[in-house]
């Protein structure tokens, strides 16, 4: 289940709550009580290994002269 941040618009409190996709929202209140929360989006984190990626497969070899 992913985990989403959010910041209270009444007392500014962040904090995190782990919720289905879709789940409703409208029941979600901060740590000190207020029900005005705005859910605040971050860039994924995003990690490349393995083959098949631009990095890995478009590298020029160097040839020994």
């Amino acid at each position: 289940m992913p985990e989403y941040s959010f910041i209270c618009q009444k007392c500014g409190a962040h904090f995190n709550q782990h919720l289905a996709i879709n789940a409703d929202r409208s029941h979600l209140a901060c740590p000190n009580g207020h029900h005005s929360v705005q859910r605040i989006y971050t860039a994924p984190q995003v990690t490349f290994k393995g083959s098949g990626f631009y990095v890995t497969d478009s590298k020029k070899e160097k040839k020994n002269t």
